[in-house]
């Protein structure tokens, strides 16, 4: 990929510095979210994009909160629109940013429509799911595009150990069990499931698994297939233990899997308090959005190591190798 021109790389800094800030806030607002659904706030506002019929209602506390969210999702919506400003202003940038940012406004776009389905279909789970993944994928999108821009404006290529096949298969795989991890927290708490098994290790102190249907079921393959994305990122983080930044992510969703389980366990254990189950959403969009990341990474490092000539490939893998 060539360089950016030397006048075009402030703008992508500023970009790139913008949409990491725009990434954590709606990391933030993930959590905003769960504290909603924690509280039992999902409908205070009953109707949308309204709520009461007022723009601004007479608050309580329940009313507050699901309104703020709203609120802060609006402002969320206003910056990455100042961001399409700053990307699609700009010839150089709208080349080669045009399309991510693109995807993330259709990510917004549909995050949008699932939060007034979410209320006006009160609460159904199908849409308190899709709206908990597309939350954690727009957040992904901002962040991974935060990234691009900053590399981009450096104007130096990044040195990314090149990976063989089978880590980057490992990659995808871990990938896959954590965003199928997210999909299934959604669907246990929207359909209320988080007490669904009482006890730990054993559910209801009778098996693992005692029961693949229903709440109970929805539960046990929560935690069946958190035991796997744990797996599966320990072999990641062993496999690029020395592969520089990829290496590192992969390190770092480990921990946070590991960290995610503890709190789940509290979780059951404490009898889902609110300040937990706003921490368990909280760690596991953290996971995804650095599990995400590392997808990025290893698509990066796919990319350098194929535009290398062969016999340099060959050299950088005996290097990697030593």
């Amino acid at each position: 990929m060539t360089a950016l021109p030397d006048a075009a790389r402030p703008a992508a800094r500023r970009a790139g510095r913008g949409a990491a800030a725009l990434a954590f806030a709606a990391w933030s607002l993930v959590v905003v979210g769960a504290l909603v659904r924690a509280h039992g706030a999902g409908l205070s506002c009953p109707d949308w994009p309204l709520c009461h019929g007022q723009l601004v209602p007479d608050f309580d506390a329940k009313i507050a909160l699901e309104w703020g969210h709203r609120a802060i999702a609006g402002t969320l919506s206003f910056g990455v629109a100042a961001l399409a400003l700053v990307v699609l202003g700009r010839r150089e940038l709208r080349a080669r940013f045009a399309a991510p940012l693109l995807a993330v406004i259709g990510l917004l776009g549909v995050q949008v429509v699932l939060g007034g389905l979410t209320v006006l279909l009160g609460l159904a789970p199908w849409t308190v799911t899709g709206h908990l993944l597309i939350g954690n994928s727009f957040a992904l999108g901002l962040a991974w595009l935060a990234r691009d821009l900053l590399e981009a404006a450096t104007g130096e290529p990044v040195a990314r150990p090149a990976l063989g096949p089978r880590q980057r298969i490992s990659v995808w795989f871990a990938a896959a069990l954590v965003a199928l991890q997210l999909a299934l927290g959604g669907l246990v708490s929207s359909h209320y499931a988080g007490l669904a098994c009482a006890t730990f290790p054993l559910c209801n102190g009778d098996s693992l698994a005692p029961t693949l249907a229903g709440p109970v079921g929805l539960h046990v393959l929560h935690r069946l297939n958190g035991y796997a994305a744990a797996v599966a990122l320990a072999v990641v983080a062993l496999a690029l233990r020395d592969a520089g930044r990829a290496g590192r992510l992969a390190q770092l969703a480990f921990a946070g899997v590991m960290i995610q389980i503890a709190v789940g366990v509290a979780n059951v254990l404490l009898r889902v308090p609110v300040e937990i189950t706003a921490l368990h959403s909280f760690v596991a969009a953290g996971i995804f959005l650095t599990t995400g990341l590392l997808v990025r990474e290893a698509l990066r490092a796919a990319r350098s190591s194929d535009a290398l000539p062969a016999a340099a490939r060959r050299a950088h893998a005996l290097g990697g190798a030593r």
